[in-house]
């Protein structure tokens, strides 16, 4: 039997899984969390918020 098929399907869900995993630029990954620090200016980047009780700012998925 030609298994190629379960192959590539594999494959694709083990790419899935990891592209799932990263943080975009500039957040790093905290835990379960993207996290950033805040800039001189005292602005988070796009798309984040800031989170006082860790003093960083927190991607929102």
């Amino acid at each position: 039997m030609n298994f190629s098929w379960l192959t590539i399907f594999i494959l694709a869900l083990i790419a899935m899984t990891v592209s799932a995993k990263s943080c975009p630029a500039p957040f790093k990954k905290d835990g379960n969390r993207c996290t950033a620090k805040r800039t001189i200016r005292g602005e988070c980047p796009q798309n984040s918020q800031y989170q006082p009780s860790i003093n960083l700012c927190v991607y929102k998925n």
